[in-house]
């Protein structure tokens, strides 16, 4: 299991910042509220370089759900963490 430490946005909430946990099945967010994304209900995940896509100025991984919603997901360390991220999840959601 990887544990890193992120901001993390989705809409129509406020942006959180806490823990992330890469698990067997999911990600799972701890911050004010806990929050689980089983890798099998991930659609597609990108670097988001848009205005729109940005934490706090900074390009952030975007995690659009085959629901039709969408994870925006920020380092607290830096964009490798970002890059890191964007290529861990891509596998796990994949097998």
């Amino acid at each position: 299991m990887s544990t890193y430490a992120v901001l993390w946005s989705e809409p129509s909430l406020e942006l959180e910042a806490g823990r992330l946990e890469l698990d067997r099945e999911s990600i799972r967010f701890d911050g004010a509220r806990v929050r689980r994304v089983y890798y099998g209900d991930i659609a597609q995940v990108r670097i988001g370089h848009h205005a729109r896509d940005r934490l706090q100025g900074r390009p952030a991984l975007v995690v659009d759900l085959l629901d039709g919603g969408s994870l925006r997901i920020g380092s607290v360390n830096g964009v490798g963490t970002v890059a890191e991220l964007a290529e861990e999840l891509t596998r796990l959601s994949r097998q």
